[in-house]
C-alpha cells in the first residue's frame, strides 16, 4: 500500500497524460451501461452520465452503494485499464475483493483529505483533469454551488461523477444531471429517481445477492467490523508500492 501526501495530489496529475475524453457544449449525455440490465432500462440513456455528476443518495451505509459501481469499476480499470478515484469512503475499502470482483488495483486511487471541502476541491481537481474515468466522492456536506461546480468539472473532463449523500439531501435543489436514492426494501437495493435530466426514469430493485456473492462486500455491511479511517491528508493507493 503506497501513501503520499494530499500535496503530491498534483504531481500525480501531471504524470498521466493519456487520458482526456473532454464533451463540446450541447452535445447529447452519453452514457455508460451500469452493469445491471434492469437498472440500464430503467434510465434514460440506459446507464450512467458521462461528463456528468451522478448523485446516489444512501439510506444508510453498507447497503450496496459501492457494489453498485463495481460493474462500471470493473470495465474502468480492467478491460479498458483507465483510471478512477475514490474519495472519503466512510470505511476501509476491502481490497481482495474489490481485486476479486475483477478491479485492477494499481487503477485505484483513495483520497483521504482532512475536511468535507478539501474532499470537494480533490473531486472538482481530479473530474476537471480528464484523467480519472471515474471519480467517486461520499460528501459529508456540500452546496448546491458546490454541486454545479462538480457537475461543470465532469463536463470539461468527460469522466463519470459519482457523489453520494444522505438520503435527508434528497429535497435540497442540485444541479447534477442525476439523482437516485437509494434503498433497501424486503432484501433488495431499491433504485429510485429523484431527478433524471432528459427523461422520466422509474423505480427498480436489485436482488442484493448480486453484490455479494462471489467476490464478497467491498465494505462489511452497516453494524459489521469496518475500520472507519482517520481523517489524515494522505492519498493511498491500494497496491505494493
Amino acid at each position: 500500500m503506497r501513501t503520499v501526501t494530499v500535496a503530491a495530489l498534483d504531481a500525480l496529475l501531471r504524470t498521466r497524460t493519456d487520458i482526456h475524453r473532454g464533451r463540446a457544449p450541447g452535445d447529447a449525455l452519453s452514457t455508460r451501461s451500469s452493469g445491471y440490465a434492469p437498472l440500464d432500462a430503467a434510465l434514460p440513456g440506459r446507464g450512467w452520465p458521462t461528463g456528468a455528476v451522478t448523485e446516489l443518495l444512501v439510506e444508510r451505509a453498507g447497503i450496496g452503494e459501492l457494489s453498485l459501481l463495481l460493474p462500471l469499476l470493473r470495465e474502468l480499470t480492467g478491460e479498458e485499464e483507465l483510471d478512477v478515484a475514490l474519495i472519503a469512503p466512510p470505511h476501509t475499502p476491502f481490497a481482495p475483493a474489490l481485486a476479486n470482483a475483477g478491479i485492477v488495483l494499481e487503477r485505484l486511487l483513495i483520497v483521504d483529505p482532512p475536511t468535507p471541502d478539501d474532499a470537494l476541491w480533490a473531486a472538482e481537481r481530479l473530474l476537471r483533469s480528464g484523467r480519472y474515468a471515474a471519480v467517486l466522492l461520499w460528501a459529508s456536506r456540500t452546496t448546491p454551488t458546490r454541486q454545479r461546480r462538480l457537475q461543470l468539472a465532469a463536463g470539461d473532463g468527460g469522466g463519470i461523477g459519482i457523489v453520494y449523500r444522505a438520503i435527508g439531501a434528497a429535497h435540497d435543489h442540485s444541479p447534477v444531471a442525476l439523482r437516485l436514492a437509494l434503498r433497501i426494501d424486503a432484501g433488495a437495493l431499491r433504485v429510485e429517481p429523484v431527478k433524471v435530466r432528459g427523461g422520466a426514469g422509474r423505480a427498480v430493485e436489485l436482488d442484493r445477492r448480486l453484490f455479494d456473492a462471489p467476490q464478497g462486500a467491498p465494505w462489511p455491511v452497516t453494524g459489521g467490523a469496518a475500520r472507519v479511517r482517520a481523517p489524515v491528508p494522505v492519498v493511498t493507493a491500494l497496491h505494493p508500492a
